[in-house]
């Protein structure tokens, strides 16, 4: 039996899909995290361990070609590292290995060209062009960049609330809602969460809720806040598009920020003002990418369009 499979190696865990050669799930299995920039080794025993149980789960010893997307590695000589440390994965004649942002717009296109938008903790945009190189924009982690993502939404909701409390910055509801989010009974208290670091950009990004529906409240600070935020993420798409010379180029969105309808509501109006485009959810997961990466990588045939989920 023809057995193609696809990992999905990313900071909040490693996704193993086994399909067969009609497209039929055998297995699906998920295991520890792996990013190659918490260390190279660690990934790689990951990924092994992830597959090993997929194709114990799956009750099958060869895979016949595999693909891989691996969150960190988007550079030539990552790759190389990266493709070094895993060495000959047992069981799979032929693997390929990408970074997280191929695979997820392979899987949300069905490898057709188009544009991803992943807004989460972070934000970053990538483009697959006709010609099937890739490319991408933002991305630069919560220091340098990541405009408009979850985290910078509740970084200017603190920073919004440390002005108002200052007199240095105009009043807002979310003086309140924001302490009463970070369990705190006044900002006095915030430099020992932040500076002890029990409290990191997963905690200040779960304040999007309480910002999004303060500003849907009519709250004149957080709206700002949310309308500064729709217009980054809309420019991270417009400028990708631009650079793929393909201005209409379909757009799907993931990761927590557009779980939120409100949020969601906002993004797309300012989307079709800013480039034409209406928002689409992926049409398969970036594991799925994967195997449709590795795939072409293999010169196999496959046929994506009938994957059955």
């Amino acid at each position: 039996m023809m057995v193609v499979g696809g990992i999905d190696a990313g900071g909040t865990a490693t996704k193993c899909l086994l399909l067969d050669g009609a497209g039929n799930t055998l297995f699906a299995h998920q295991g520890q995290p792996a990013n190659y920039q918490g260390g190279p080794d660690e990934a790689a025993k990951a990924i092994k361990a992830t597959l090993s149980a997929a194709m114990a789960g799956a009750g099958i010893d060869r895979v016949e070609l595999l693909g891989i997307g691996l969150a960190g590695a988007g550079r030539k000589h990552e790759l190389e590292r990266m493709k070094a440390c895993l060495g000959t994965l047992e069981g799979v004649n032929r693997y390929a290995l990408t970074d997280d942002g191929e695979i997820a717009v392979l899987g949300a296109h069905r490898g057709q060209p188009g544009v991803v938008l992943i807004a989460g903790t972070g934000s970053i945009a990538y483009g697959l062009r006709q010609d099937g190189t890739m490319i991408r924009n933002g991305g630069w982690g919560a220091i340098l960049g990541d405009e408009g993502s979850g985290y910078w939404i509740g970084l200017k909701a603190v920073q919004a609330v440390i002005r108002a409390e200052e007199g240095r910055g105009q009043q807002t509801v979310l003086s309140t809602a924001v302490c009463r989010g970070l369990g705190i009974d006044s900002l006095t208290a915030l430099p020992a969460l932040v500076y002890n670091s029990s409290l990191g950009r997963k905690e200040i990004a779960a304040l999007v809720p309480t910002v999004v529906q303060t500003a849907a409240d009519g709250d004149l600070v957080a709206a700002a806040i949310i309308d500064a935020a729709v217009h980054e993420l809309a420019l991270l798409v417009e400028m990708v598009q631009k650079l793929m010379d393909f201005p209409r180029a379909k757009v799907a969105v993931s990761g927590g920020l557009f779980a939120n309808p409100l949020f969601m509501a906002a993004f797309t109006e300012r989307l079709a003002e800013a480039s034409g485009s209406t928002p689409v959810k992926p049409s398969h997961p970036p594991v799925v990418g994967a195997v449709i990466y590795g795939a072409r990588q293999s010169g196999w045939p496959l046929p994506f369009l009938e994957l059955k989920q």
